[in-house]
């Protein structure tokens, strides 16, 4: 915890900084922080999802590179056309923080799609756009984020732009304001140490909507 704490001062960004909170510190050291509303106002996606995958390409030197993906679909059943811009955030228990199919190969994606046997699934990029009305227009996508290298015991995806809900709260360390959406975050435990990514069991954890 102490190599946890040390990273949380190198975070200029207070959502950065909110995101590891969410992973790292108890519950009850974030009750001054909004919570969706019981019943929301705002519209809604409904999305489904499957356990994180891992997968292997080799790159042009001939390295092995190891890919973890989550494939969902998210259905508009709301009363009007939506616009769906995810922005997906991957925090750990170690403290790695790092943005979702950033940087990734386009090669990775290929393999992904090929290995779904999906002919429907959209790249991250294509995925952003507007989501029409009804489960015949239910679009499906992926997460893509790299293998890190050394060992996690928890893995937390935050996925923003489900929900059009959105509170407001004062930066407590420079008074400024910030702007906080509602984001479905999935939570995985990565249970002891195999000696290739192939072997990791996923353990999944309880979902839950939070405000970050």
């Amino acid at each position: 915890m102490i190599r946890n704490t040390l990273r949380f001062a190198r975070f200029r960004s207070f959502r950065a900084f909110l995101v590891l909170a969410l992973v790292l510190l108890p519950t009850a050291m974030l009750l001054a922080y909004p919570e969706p509303a019981a019943v929301s106002k705002s519209w809604q996606l409904d999305i489904t999802y499957k356990t994180p995958q891992v997968l292997s390409i080799t790159d042009l030197q001939g390295n092995t590179r190891w890919f973890w993906y989550l494939t969902y679909k998210v259905t508009n059943n709301t009363d009007r056309q939506q616009m769906f811009i995810p922005e997906i955030t991957l925090a750990t228990d170690e403290g790695d923080i790092l943005s979702a199919g950033r940087d990734i190969p386009v090669q990775v994606f290929d393999a992904i799609k090929q290995r779904e046997g999906n002919s429907l699934l959209e790249s991250p990029v294509q995925i952003i756009g507007r989501v029409l009305q009804g489960a015949d227009n239910a679009r499906e996508s992926v997460v893509i984020w790299p293998d890190l290298g050394h060992d996690v015991g928890q893995i937390n995806l935050m996925i923003e732009g489900l929900s059009g809900e959105t509170a407001q709260i004062q930066n407590p360390l420079t008074g400024e304001p910030v702007l906080m959406r509602k984001t479905l975050m999935l939570r995985y435990g990565l249970p002891g140490t195999p000696p290739s990514p192939r072997q990791q069991e996923v353990v999944p954890l309880d979902p839950s909507w939070i405000m970050r």
